[in-house]
C-alpha cells in the first residue's frame, strides 16, 4: 500500500501570541464599551430617563419647565410649563428661540384661548381664573433638526428662560 504526503490543511495550526492577544483585548474593549452604551441608554443619555429629565424655575419662581435634555430625532418629547399667573386678566406664555424651528407640537393641553405668532416666537394667551393661582400647559413634540437647540419661554414679557437640548440623529 502507497502512503500519501499528509495534506496542508490536516497540519496543526501555528498559533501567533501577539494575535491571539490582540484579539484577547479587543474583546474586552467592544465588551466594555457594549455596557457603558447600554448603561448610558438605561440612566436616560439618550431619551428619557435620570440625566435627561431637567426642571428650570426662573428667578421670581413665578415660571417652572419640566423636560427632557436629551431626546432622538422624531421620536415623542413632553414638556410641562407650570406659570403663576401675573395679570388679573391673561396669562401670556411665550415660545422663543430655536423652537419653532427645531419642533413640531403635536399636542397642547389646555387649548388657549389665543394663539399668534409675534416676531417668531409663538405666543400662548391663556384666560386667568384667579391671580396668583399657578396654570399648567402640557405639550407633546416631536424634534424636527438634530443638534443641539437653544429654545426660550417667558411669561408676559418677563425674564425668558433659556431651555439647552440635544437632539441625535
Amino acid at each position: 500500500m502507497k502512503t500519501t504526503p499528509a495534506d496542508k490543511s490536516s497540519l496543526p495550526i501555528v498559533e501567533k501570541p501577539f494575535w491571539l492577544s490582540f484579539e484577547f483585548q479587543l474583546r474586552r474593549i467592544g465588551f466594555a464599551l457594549l455596557l457603558a452604551i447600554v448603561i448610558a441608554a438605561m440612566v436616560g443619555l439618550f431619551s428619557r430617563g435620570y440625566i435627561s429629565d431637567a426642571r428650570i424655575v426662573n428667578d421670581s419662581g413665578t415660571l417652572r419647565i419640566d423636560y427632557e435634555k436629551y431626546s432622538r430625532l422624531m421620536s415623542d418629547v413632553d414638556m410641562k410649563i407650570t406659570s403663576s399667573q401675573i395679570r388679573e386678566n391673561r396669562n401670556r406664555i411665550i415660545l422663543g428661540g430655536d423652537f419653532m424651528d427645531s419642533f413640531r407640537i403635536d399636542t397642547l393641553q389646555p387649548q388657549p384661548d389665543k394663539m399668534y405668532s409675534l416676531n417668531g416666537k409663538m405666543v400662548l394667551e391663556y384666560s386667568v381664573s384667579a391671580p396668583g393661582s399657578e396654570q399648567t400647559l402640557w405639550l407633546s413634540l416631536t424634534p424636527m433638526k438634530f443638534g443641539a437647540t437653544h429654545s426660550t419661554v417667558a411669561i408676559d414679557n418677563g425674564p425668558e428662560i433659556t431651555l439647552h437640548q440635544f437632539i441625535y440623529p
